[in-house]
């Protein structure tokens, strides 16, 4: 699960999230990440484009380092228990690293020489993904799993991780994302009934009609973090990605890949036709995008990508600040553990949330450490909606929200032989009976629970939590497209400096230090000014758009 920034991943070309962080989640707020774009780049020489053969008859042995982003030191430590009483020559170390700074950590290691850790989080350093300082999963795929006796691609559901193995633009996968998550909202019934609300808000105005209700009763309406972390990778970044979707579904038709692109895929293209009544329409399975265009469109300032002057982004601001105006007195300096600390003590009556808070929320009202409350604080019933839709003459299409698989596993790319070891360890992970170990140790845990749906064959889950997250109703996917409200919602495409002035200017917006169209223009001033840098650190020049049809040559 991921404690999490951007929803994407590697696979996803997106801003992770979403995104929007690992396996499970050691805190009560679980955060989403952004996912860094990856673009297809070949393999280097450092690593043979098959693995190595390996005697499996071998004894394993070496030390793999577990250094996840936010997750549980308790569930991890019961799988490396499993897998050492396997290999008893081989030592798993579990480090857990704290979600906030994990991608400056992660950096430092790297600059420093080659990192003591092994199992990783890849999502948030685009850098290193184009540098390719992670194993490649790829090859290995298509080798045996000792721990099912098939090959390891069949462990895998493929088509729900959105990896087609086939695909020509998909030359490393330095990522696996074999679990699912669904971005929602979680809301206190007793706070809801004594306001005598009786219907979950299913618009956006209802939202905000609740809310004025919730707050004449004495409620804080809406809790959510509002620090830089959560404005950028967090639930605020969320919803920042989230509702500009709703007005420009029709980014697609501007970025699709043409013919005569070197990304054009006759198989799926061929058959497209744009359709907002669909709202898995623009995915990754069903039209190919070319970046190229896309850049092209900010550079150019064209429809959907253009900010200044642009009604809906006018719009959409608007609402975005009336929605955060019901938040706390203070809430951009606060953290998300802060925000999940105020709807856990029952001072607060909605946040957004994962599916996961269906079992881990039971457990951190016992949490003396999460609550600050000795003995923890009473229980209270709570439920689940989905993303109110805004409406309005510029609003195409009802709002989706990030549904996504994540993990972001990987590992740092070290020697043949430790690089075999730690596939060895995910294979064992991904196998019905490392999985086991896993979900167990989640159920049991204290400080975890599982995000969505894992996307692992041959496992089994126990019938509540089947039926739980079977009920999470599918409204469509925002994260990994390269739509406006990713590349553009939250700083230029992940380019930190632009990011950095995104965070700076929405805090002025939302403490009415500017207004909406000096936020909107300030910020379009600031995407063309670092518009070409942007482009660099992806190994991109402004001679590649000017003929989005080629393919841009592989840079170092």
């Amino acid at each position: 699960m991921i404690h999490f920034r951007k929803i994407v991943s590697l696979i996803l070309i997106s801003s992770l999230m979403i995104i929007i962080a690992a396996g499970c989640t050691s805190s009560g707020p679980n955060t989403a990440s952004p996912s860094p774009s990856e673009q297809p780049t070949p393999t280097d020489n450092k690593t043979p484009a098959e693995p190595a053969g390996e005697d499996t008859e071998k004894p394993k042995s070496g030390t793999i380092q577990i250094s996840l982003r936010g997750a549980s030191a308790e569930v991890w430590g019961k799988v490396a228990d499993a897998y050492m009483a396997k290999h008893p020559d081989v030592k798993v170390v579990v480090d857990i690293k704290p979600a906030e700074g994990y991608r400056e950590w992660l950096q430092a290691q790297f600059a420093a020489g080659e990192p003591e850790a092994d199992f990783v989080n890849t999502n948030e350093n685009s850098d290193l993904n184009e540098d390719q300082k992670f194993v490649d999963f790829k090859p290995w795929l298509e080798t045996e799993n000792p721990y099912t006796g098939k090959l390891w691609k069949e462990s895998f559901n493929l088509d729900g991780m959105g990896v087609n193995l086939d695909d020509p633009n998909l030359q490393t996968l330095q990522a696996l994302n074999f679990e699912s998550v669904q971005i929602l909202w979680m809301y206190n019934k007793e706070m809801f009934e004594k306001a005598g609300i009786t219907d979950t808000p299913k618009t956006f105005d209802e939202l905000i009609a609740t809310y004025d209700k919730l707050k004449a009763a004495g409620h804080i309406p809406f809790t959510i973090g509002g620090n830089a972390l959560s404005l950028w990778s967090g639930q605020a970044g969320w919803l920042m990605r989230i509702y500009p979707d709703q007005y420009f579904r029709d980014y697609v038709e501007l970025i699709k890949s043409k013919p005569e692109d070197y990304t054009y895929m006759p198989n799926i293209d061929d058959h497209w036709k744009f359709d907002l009544s669909d709202p898995y329409n623009d995915s990754r399975s069903k039209v190919s995008t070319n970046e190229l265009r896309m850049y092209q469109a900010i550079k150019n300032k064209v429809g959907p990508y253009k900010v200044e002057g642009n009604p809906a982004w006018r719009e959409v601001m608007t609402n975005l600040k009336t929605l955060f105006g019901y938040a706390p007195d203070g809430f951009m300096g606060m953290s998300e553990e802060q925000a999940y600390k105020l709807f856990l003590t029952g001072k607060a009556a909605t946040m957004v949330a994962l599916p996961s808070s269906y079992w881990q929320l039971p457990k951190d009202f016992a949490d003396a450490e999460k609550t600050g409350e000795s003995g923890g604080v009473k229980s209270f019933d709570f439920g689940f909606f989905n993303m109110p839709s805004m409406e309005g003459e510029l609003v195409q299409a009802p709002a989706r929200t990030i549904h996504i698989y994540t993990g972001f596993y990987g590992f740092v790319k070290k020697n043949a032989e430790q690089t075999a070891l730690n596939v060895d360890f995910m294979m064992y992970l991904t196998s019905p009976e490392g999985y086991k170990v896993y979900l167990e140790a989640v159920q049991n845990s204290k400080d975890a629970s599982l995000n969505g749906a894992p996307l692992l064959n041959d496992i089994e889950l126990p019938e509540e939590m089947r039926k739980t997250f079977e009920s999470f109703d599918a409204i469509g996917n925002t994260e990994g497209l390269n739509s406006p409200g990713n590349v553009l919602a939250r700083g230029l495409h992940d380019y930190q400096p632009s990011v950095q002035s995104y965070i700076g200017l929405i805090s002025k917006y939302f403490n009415d230090e500017i207004d909406v169209d000096q936020l909107l223009k300030q910020y379009q001033a600031d995407i063309d000014a670092k518009f070409e840098a942007m482009l660099k650190e992806r190994k991109k020049e402004l001679s590649d758009i000017e003929n989005p049809e080629r393919q841009p040559p592989v840079r170092q």
